[in-house]
């Protein structure tokens, strides 16, 4: 009988520990999903570099594309971007035809240059939203309409709100100041894009941290030294 006493109290014990280790973890996961990171915003304009080529073109007229990874890559390490090395490297890289402007590839192909990860979300409104409030940028290829005539870079930086967004235009500084409609900005996004356009959510790499094994092998002696106090107050 008091064998059968014992193994009871043991199996007492290790519910509470199981219930409490995931009462704790439950709060520790609602608590991640409830923040939301705000991006400190570094910004490059094309007209910043007058006279400087990206292909047969100009920065100014033409790159548009690299400038806008420039202002995720800076804005997500805290470095500074050399906006004219980024259009030669697309260029180089055959992510620039003069005349014809970035191909659609050069987001997840200078991300992927710089050490950013690159995820296309095509015209997900939602999914736009998410990476936002996780803090991280997303470029976005424009159509006709607030932001040009044709096709243009830009990046959308946070959200303001339920549902305003505000945009890192790197052709200009007056809508860069302005709050926009998250919903007609996606609206806008240029049709037929390629390459998981036209919407491409950009996020710092992180490193896994090493393991010290020494000091996890501890911690388990440590845990295990505890069971059999626990047990015996609960005995008591």
């Amino acid at each position: 009988m008091r064998i059968l006493k014992q193994t009871s109290k043991w199996i007492a014990a290790a519910a509470v520990a199981v219930m409490l280790t995931a009462q704790t973890t439950g709060v520790l996961a609602e608590t991640n999903q409830t923040q939301e990171s705000q991006l400190k915003v570094v910004y490059y304009n094309q007209a910043d570099y007058p006279g400087e080529k990206i292909g047969g073109s100009t920065i100014q007229a033409a790159g548009c594309g690299p400038t806008a990874v420039a202002v995720c890559y800076s804005s997500l390490t805290g470095k500074k971007a050399d906006v004219p090395k980024m259009c030669d490297q697309a260029y180089k890289h055959g992510w620039y035809y003069t005349g014809q402007g970035c191909s659609h590839n050069v987001v997840a192909g200078l991300s992927k240059l710089y050490g950013l990860n690159c995820k296309g979300l095509g015209y997900s409104k939602e999914s736009v939203e998410k990476a936002l409030r996780a803090g991280h940028p997303v470029v976005a290829l424009m159509g006709p309409g607030d932001f040009t005539d044709s096709g243009h870079f830009v990046v959308l930086t946070r959200m303001v709100g339920k549902d305003k967004v505000k945009v890192a235009d790197v052709g200009s500084r007056a809508n860069t100041y302005k709050t926009w409609s998250l919903k007609k900005v996606v609206q806008q996004g240029k049709q037929g894009a390629n390459a998981g356009g036209p919407f491409w959510e950009i996020s710092k790499k992180e490193e896994s941290p090493k393991k010290d094994y020494k000091e996890e092998v501890r911690k388990t002696h440590d845990r295990i030294d505890a069971v059999p106090t626990a047990i015996g107050k609960l005995i008591q």
